[in-house]
């Protein structure tokens, strides 16, 4: 009971405009993390999407130049098709993870200022930015 008591207890009125602000400054810093984790992500399921469709791409070549049965080509080429399909879809969503993450960091640059959040959000876009250009 008196931990419920405790927590119920008013703060003393110079504490509240300080502790809104630092709410407020470490609700920026989380929301940057989030949306940071979301493209880096979706950055790294990207890579390993297209790494996939060209072992898949490979292994198929192979079985057609080995002259193996029709029926196992057909169940690669399925495969390979699997891998292809989700390379557009990942895309999109890193686009979009990407476009949301760049403009929170505009509007909240400010805010989060010499922040390690704001610092590795940066990266992520940049390391992003190069990957969605040289496969346009």
């Amino acid at each position: 009971k008196s931990v419920h008591r405790a927590r119920n207890r008013r703060r003393p009125q110079d504490l509240r405009g300080r502790h809104s602000i630092l709410s407020a400054m470490s609700e920026v810093q989380k929301q940057l993390k989030v949306k940071t984790g979301v493209v880096k992500r979706l950055h790294k399921e990207l890579a390993y999407y297209e790494k996939e469709r060209e072992g898949e791409q490979k292994r198929v070549d192979k079985m057609k130049e080995e002259g193996k049965d029709a029926h196992d080509i057909k169940q690669a080429e399925g495969v390979l098709a699997e891998s292809a399909m989700m390379i557009p879809q990942t895309r999109e969503k890193l686009e979009t993870g990407f476009a949301d993450l760049e403009s929170y960091v505009a509007e909240n640059a400010g805010a989060a200022a010499d922040t390690e959040e704001l610092k590795a959000a940066r990266e992520v876009l940049e390391a992003a930015r190069a990957t969605l250009n040289s496969n346009a």
